[in-house]
């Protein structure tokens, strides 16, 4: 099964649960590929994870958002980024090489018509 993933949201909590759902259906054997558009687009190009009263104690633990995504991106994760979001941002493709993770900048519609059977936001 494809299933599709949508973050949205900038919190480090609701990006770390969503990285854990796009890792655990990897290994559930499924398809997985995430569109980031929202607040979050900009964590994705600068790689600043904020602070937040979890963030050592996640770190020293390897179970940061950023960290899940790069070795789910091992499992064959793919991650696309809101060009119209992007934009507004004034981002580009060569903006989100700090973390590694995103592959293109496209629209929701290409997104959905690669992922779209399955569809969760957080």
């Amino acid at each position: 099964m494809k299933v599709g993933i949508i973050i949205a949201a900038d919190d480090p909590m609701r990006l770390y649960a969503a990285a854990t759902y796009a890792a655990t259906e990897l290994a559930r054997g499924n398809e997985v590929g995430i569109f980031v558009t929202g607040r979050a687009v900009p964590l994705f190009a600068e790689g600043d994870h904020g602070d937040y009263p979890e963030r050592k104690r996640m770190e020293d633990l390897g179970v940061t958002w950023a960290a899940i995504l790069k070795e789910a991106k091992q499992l064959g994760l793919t991650i696309a980024v809101c060009e119209t979001v992007a934009k507004i941002y004034g981002l580009g493709l060569g903006d989100f090489k700090a973390l590694g993770i995103v592959d293109e900048v496209t629209s929701m519609y290409t997104f959905l018509e690669k992922f779209g059977e399955e569809v969760v936001v957080f």
